[in-house]
C-alpha cells in the first residue's frame, strides 16, 4: 500500500509538471483507496473564486461526507467510508494537447471526463486504459440503472451488448432527465402581429368535444372550414382589435391580447403562421421595404431546408435526411411524401413573396444569422435566432422610427401542419429539430483506480442520482449544507456572495415544485457554487414535458418564455446519436453517400421551391442513384442491434 501511494504522489507530480495542469490538490487525510484523482476539462471562474476545484464548496461538503457501501448512498462516520476526491485541469486553451499527452504517457488520473476522447470507452478497455464497470453499477447503482432503463434509447448509447446479449458497462453518463434548453429557435416580430394581424372569425375552440377527442377541429384551415360550411370545432373570436402594453421594462412587463387563429396565444398551427405573414408582409410595404431583398417575412437555409429538421417535421416527421419512426424504423426522408410536402409548402411560400428571395445566395450565413443585417435591421417578420434577440433588443439597430420604439421580439415553437398534403402528413407533433444530446458527458475509471475502493466510489454515484444529489449538483448547496461545512475563509463563495441557500423550493400555480435559484444563474458563479464538472449522475434541465418541476432562474419572462417554447416538443427522430457505434467501414460508408447526397440537394432544391415540383420524380430518381439505402441499412443493422 504504501508503495501504492508513492507512486501515485509521483505520477500526480509528474502529470502536473510535464501537462501544465492546474489544481493538483491533494487527498485531505484519507488513505490511497479512499483519494479519487478527477481529470476535469475546465474550472469555473478563472481563479476568481477558487484556484484549486476541491475548493469548490459542494466539493468541500463532498469530501467531508461518508458513503454507505451497503444501502449505496450517503452515511455517517459510523456507517460509511470518507473519500476524497481532487482534480486536475488543463490550462485554458491547452485541453486537448493536455489530455493527448496525458493519455499516451500513461499518467492519468483515476478519474477522466472523456469528452475529448478520439477513442470508445470500450477501445480504452481494451487497451487496458479503463476498467469494466459492469459489476459496480450492477450492484452499486441501482437508481442510476433504473433511470437508464427508463430510456432505453440513451441506454443503448452508454452501454455495450455482447453477443450473447449481455449488457457492459465502461463509462458512466451524466443524463439529462428532460429536454436539452438550446440557445436557439424560431423567433417573429410580435410587435408587428399586434399592429398589423386582423383577428380571425373563428378560432378552436379547445373546450369542445370534438378538439378534446381529436385535437383539431373538423376541417382545418379556417378558410377551408369556412367554405365547407363545417365549423365543428370552431367558435367566435370575441378579440376584434389587437393590444399591446410594455411596462416599464418591456423584457418582464410586456403583454398583449394576440390570439391566433389556432386559439393559442402562440403560434401552434402552419395556417398560425401564414396568417402571422400575411401581417409581416403589411409591415414591409407600409415602411417602404417591398423592393429591398434583405426584407422578407420568414427566413430560409441556403439547401433549401436544415438537416436539423427544424420546419421539416412539422410535416409529418423526419428531417430531410435520415431518421427513425417510434418503432427504431430508420428511413431516408429527403424523398419522402412527408418531404415533398414540406416543399409544396415552401413553394407557395416563395411564390406569395413571404421567403427570402435570395435564400440560395446566402451560404456563408449560418442557420442561426442568416441575412444577419436585415433582422437586426428590422426587416425580417420570422427567422432562425439565438435567445439573446427576444425582446427589445433590435430596437437599437432598426432603421423604422417606429419600430425604433417598440420592436419586440418573440419565440415560438416549430409549427403543426393543419393544411398541406394528406391526413398523414397532418396534426403531427414535429418529432425532429435542433435540439441537443439527452447526454451530456461521459466519464470513464482508469487502471489507476483498480485498487481503490470503488465501492464506495460507485455509492456516491448511485446518490448523486437521488432527489437530493441531483439538487447539489444542479444547484448547489442548501442552508444544511451550508451549515455542516467548514469552510476556508479565502473559498467562501457562499458566505463572501451572502448566500443562505443555493436554492428554494416552492410549490407553483400547477402543483410543479418550483426550485428557485438564489444567485445569478447567467454569471460565472453560477457553475462555481455547485460541482458541475463532477459528470457520472443526473442534470436537470427543468424542461420537458414529463417533468414534476420547473426551475425559477431570474430569467428575464421574454428569455424564460423562449426556453419554454422551443422545448414544448422533443426531439427524436434523428440518428446522428448513433454514428458513433458504427464501424470503421460503416462510416466511411455514410460519409461518402451523405456527402454526395447532400451536396445534390444543395443545388436542386432551392429550384424546387422556386419553380415547384414538376422536377420532383428526376429529383427522386437522382438521389436514389447515389445509394442512400446502403446508409438506412447500416443505421437500421445498428438499431435492430440496440433495440430489437
Amino acid at each position: 500500500m504504501k508503495k501504492r501511494l508513492v507512486s501515485l504522489i509521483l505520477a500526480a507530480t509528474t502529470v502536473c509538471s510535464a501537462l501544465a495542469f492546474t489544481g493538483c490538490g491533494g487527498g485531505g487525510g484519507a488513505s490511497a483507496e479512499n483519494s479519487f484523482s478527477w481529470w476535469i476539462y475546465t474550472t469555473d471562474g478563472a481563479g476568481t473564486y477558487y484556484e484549486n476545484y476541491e475548493d469548490n464548496p459542494a466539493i468541500t461538503w463532498l469530501n467531508q461526507q461518508y458513503w454507505d457501501t451497503e444501502n449505496h448512498t450517503l452515511g455517517t462516520k459510523d456507517n460509511g467510508t470518507n473519500l476524497q476526491f481532487s482534480f486536475e485541469a488543463p490550462i485554458k486553451g491547452a485541453e486537448t494537447d493536455n489530455f493527448s499527452t496525458m493519455m499516451s504517457t500513461g499518467e492519468y488520473t483515476d478519474v477522466i471526463d472523456l469528452r475529448l476522447s478520439s477513442d470508445s470507452a470500450e477501445t480504452l478497455y481494451n487497451e487496458g486504459i479503463l476498467l469494466e464497470l459492469t459489476d459496480y453499477v450492477e450492484e452499486y447503482c441501482p437508481n442510476y440503472v433504473e433511470l437508464l432503463d427508463a430510456n432505453p434509447e440513451l441506454k443503448a448509447l452508454v452501454t455495450t451488448t455482447d453477443e450473447d446479449g449481455k449488457v457492459h458497462y465502461y463509462k458512466m453518463a451524466c443524463i439529462k432527465d428532460g429536454n436539452d434548453v438550446p440557445w436557439g429557435g424560431y423567433v417573429y416580430r410580435r410587435d408587428w402581429v399586434v399592429k398589423y394581424a386582423t383577428p380571425s372569425e373563428y378560432i378552436w375552440d379547445w373546450d369542445s368535444d370534438y378538439v378534446k377527442e381529436n385535437g383539431h377541429p373538423a376541417v382545418t384551415p379556417l378558410a377551408e372550414a369556412q367554405s365547407q360550411g363545417n365549423l365543428t370545432g370552431w367558435k367566435k373570436n370575441e378579440v376584434t382589435t389587437f393590444t399591446a402594453s410594455e411596462g416599464d421594462d418591456p423584457d418582464n412587463d410586456y403583454t398583449d391580447n394576440v390570439i391566433f387563429p389556432s386559439g393559442k396565444t402562440d403560434p401552434y398551427t402552419v395556417s398560425d403562421w401564414e396568417w402571422m405573414f400575411e401581417a409581416f408582409q403589411k409591415a414591409i410595404d407600409e415602411r417602404g421595404y417591398s423592393d429591398n431583398s434583405d426584407a422578407y417575412c420568414t427566413s430560409l437555409f441556403y439547401y433549401g431546408y436544415m438537416q436539423t429538421g427544424d420546419l421539416v417535421s412539422s410535416f409529418g416527421g423526419g428531417n430531410g435526411s435520415w431518421c427513425k419512426d417510434e418503432d427504431y424504423n430508420v428511413s431516408f426522408s429527403g424523398t419522402s411524401d412527408n418531404f415533398k410536402t414540406y416543399l409544396e409548402a415552401m413553394h407557395t411560400w416563395y411564390d406569395k413573396g413571404w421567403i427570402d428571395t435570395k435564400f440560395e445566395t446566402r451560404s456563408s450565413d449560418s442557420f442561426y444569422t442568416i441575412n444577419q443585417n436585415g433582422y437586426s435591421q428590422g426587416m425580417v417578420g420570422m427567422w432562425y435566432g439565438t435567445v439573446g434577440l427576444v425582446g427589445d433588443t433590435i430596437r437599437a439597430t432598426c432603421q423604422n422610427e417606429e419600430d425604433k420604439k417598440d420592436a419586440y421580439v418573440m419565440a415560438c415553437a416549430c409549427p403543426v401542419n393543419d393544411m398541406y398534403g394528406t391526413e398523414d402528413q397532418k396534426y403531427l407533433e414535429p418529432d425532429c429539430f435542433y435540439q441537443g444530446s439527452r447526454i451530456s458527458g461521459y466519464i470513464g475509471i482508469t487502471e489507476k483506480a483498480a485498487d481503490k475502493n470503488l465501492e464506495a466510489l460507485f455509492s456516491y454515484f448511485n446518490w448523486s442520482c437521488t432527489e437530493e444529489g441531483k439538487l447539489l449538483r444542479n444547484m448547489g448547496l442548501n442552508e444544511e449544507q451550508i451549515a455542516s461545512v467548514d469552510f476556508d475563509e479565502a473559498y467562501d463563495v457562499y458566505g463572501k456572495n451572502n448566500i443562505k441557500s443555493a436554492y428554494t423550493l416552492e410549490e407553483g400555480e400547477d402543483g410543479k415544485t418550483v426550485i428557485k435559484l438564489n444567485y445569478d444563474a447567467t454569471a460565472d458563479i453560477a457553475n462555481a457554487v455547485k460541482p458541475m464538472r463532477m459528470l457520472g449522475c443526473v442534470e436537470m434541465t427543468g424542461s420537458g414535458p414529463n417533468l414534476d418541476y420547473t426551475i425559477d432562474k431570474g430569467l428575464a419572462k421574454v428569455t424564460q418564455h423562449a426556453y419554454d417554447q422551443w422545448t414544448i416538443y422533443t426531439s427524436t427522430a434523428g440518428v446522428m446519436d448513433y454514428d458513433d457505434l458504427l464501424s470503421e467501414e460503416d462510416s466511411k460508408t455514410l460519409g461518402k453517400i451523405n456527402t454526395y447526397v447532400n451536396d445534390y440537394m444543395s443545388q436542386a432544391l432551392p429550384g424546387l421551391i422556386k419553380d415547384g415540383l414538376g422536377d420532383w420524380d428526376t429529383y427522386v430518381k437522382k438521389i436514389d442513384k447515389y445509394g442512400p439505402d446502403k446508409v438506412t441499412a447500416i443505421y437500421q443493422k445498428t438499431l435492430d442491434q440496440l433495440f430489437k
